[in-house]
């Protein structure tokens, strides 16, 4: 019997987490089945748990290193976008106003990150 690859096997949960099982199957030659069993398997043996754990807080750490330039790079996009497009083409008016409404939710949902991070109570604007 072979021995059971926990590297492999956590890597597959922690990407299956992220990308979906479909994506993660094909990406690594797998059965979405596969990915089940990894999955259960989990729920049951504490070493694969500890270690998927590690390897998705790496993760999680990696996705927010890259968000800030990311969101840097489509605000560049949409700011060219808005001043290349034709002021009196309705789709384009909507595309910007909705592009808007992306660009004030992100930058809300900041400020509560931002406010959490630091401990501020929501209703007294206090820290804590």
């Amino acid at each position: 019997m072979a021995t059971f690859r926990y590297e492999f096997a956590s890597i597959i949960l922690v990407e299956a987490a992220f990308f979906g099982d479909k994506t993660t199957a094909a990406k690594y030659g797998i059965s979405p089945r596969t990915i089940h069993r990894y999955r259960k398997r989990l729920n049951e043996d504490a070493q694969l748990s500890a270690l998927v754990k590690i390897k998705k807080d790496r993760m999680e750490q990696e996705w927010a290193k890259e968000m800030p330039a990311a969101i840097r790079a489509s605000i560049d996009f949409l700011r060219k976008a808005a001043n290349s497009a034709k002021t009196d083409d309705p789709d384009a008016i909507h595309a910007v106003a909705g592009a808007l409404k992306i660009l004030s939710e992100v930058a809300m949902t900041k400020k509560v990150i931002d406010a959490r991070l630091a401990g501020q109570n929501r209703q007294t604007n206090e820290t804590a």
